[in-house]
């Protein structure tokens, strides 16, 4: 089973919103950010990268469609 934000807020005593702001870089107290760390470590949660990139429709691809690469000015 993998560990949700939830899991990682239960921990440190804080709301799942706290959470994402310390994982966010976002505005929190040092004792907060400090418990919210931890926690991530105890917790050993990693950020589900492929789920952020859904929700926000951003994937980082690029694609790129080469009708032929072996043109005369790439084999110089």
């Amino acid at each position: 089973m993998s560990i949700s934000i939830n899991d990682v807020a239960r921990v440190a005593g804080v709301s799942k919103s706290t959470v994402s702001r310390v994982l966010g870089g976002g505005p929190v107290s040092e004792d907060v950010r400090g418990r919210v760390e931890l926690a991530i470590r105890q917790t050993g949660y990693r950020p589900n990268l492929q789920a952020r990139r859904l929700r926000s429709r951003h994937t980082g691809i690029i694609g790129l469609i080469v009708a032929d690469i072996r043109t005369r000015s790439s084999r110089r």
